[in-house]
């Protein structure tokens, strides 16, 4: 689900992604401080959101005249109108607008007003896998989020999504895994048990094509997923956006990606 929230204060626009994401998680938001820059994106890389939270008093061009705007490129685009004053509530519900919500908003408002759009989402992901790379490691089958039985798995498939589908040996995940801990017949196996545990999750999710499996070696089909690690090296705009400085936080040996990203991200 693409989702857009627009907010001329930063702070305010800050919170409002926050509120989106917390109440749907697998959803990529965009974040903007300009009604213009709605537009400009929209037009140059021909975007249709399947959401807009849009702020109504607006510096330039109002959220009202922004949502008038968008509707004539992109009619199934719901809108939800998020302001701090009620007397434009008439006028944004005589536009068929999706929602409107009045300042502050949580989670649960933007939750209820998800569960309740006005034109319906039709497609979320082009694969059934999606990976969150960016703040904490998380994937997500059909916008669900995936359960690990256990951390270390995650783990695993983690490492495997950052070597961005180059082959890796049995002694190099060892080595991220269990860091400088002596190799030995009981951390092989364990080994062997967390590769089985994660072949055997993606197949019983009916996506086993994910993971390839060599000699020796194991890898993630990169073609496979989804991935905003992955569209933010192809320089997709969502991901560049989406990217602040946080890279799989819950692992210690993701600081060399972090450091990679930020000077790509300066670049």
């Amino acid at each position: 689900m693409l989702i857009f929230a627009l907010d001329d204060k930063p702070l305010l626009l800050q919170g409002l992604k926050r509120c989106i994401l917390e109440a749907e998680p697998s959803a990529e938001v965009l974040g903007f401080k300009r009604a213009a820059e709605v537009l400009e994106l929209m037009e140059k890389e021909k975007l249709k959101p399947d959401v807009a939270f849009l702020d109504i008093e607006m510096p330039g061009m109002s959220g009202l005249e922004l949502a008038k705007r968008m509707k004539e490129n992109s009619p199934d685009t719901n809108i939800v109108f998020v302001t701090g004053y009620s007397q434009y509530a008439v006028e944004a519900m005589s536009m068929r607008t999706s929602g409107y919500l009045v300042k502050p908003v949580s989670a649960e408002d933007i939750r209820r007003e998800l569960d309740n759009l006005r034109y319906p989402i039709r497609t979320e992901w082009k694969k059934r896998i999606r990976i969150q790379c960016f703040g904490n490691f998380d994937v997500f089958l059909d916008g669900k989020p995936i359960h690990f039985k256990r951390s270390k798995v995650k783990e695993l498939f983690a490492y495997l999504v950052d070597r961005k589908g180059a082959s890796c040996t049995a002694g190099e995940v060892m080595g991220i895994l269990w860091e400088d801990a002596p190799n030995s017949i009981s951390m092989q196996s364990n080994l062997r048990n967390l590769i089985h545990d994660l072949k055997n999750l993606l197949k019983d999710a009916g996506v086993e094509e994910v993971l390839i499996r060599g000699r020796g070696t194991i890898a993630i089909n990169r073609a496979a997923v989804d991935c905003d690690y992955y569209d933010f090296l192809d320089n997709k705009p969502y991901a560049v956006n989406l990217y602040r400085g946080e890279y799989m936080s819950q692992y210690s040996w993701s600081e060399m990606t972090t450091a990679s990203l930020g000077r790509n991200a300066i670049n």
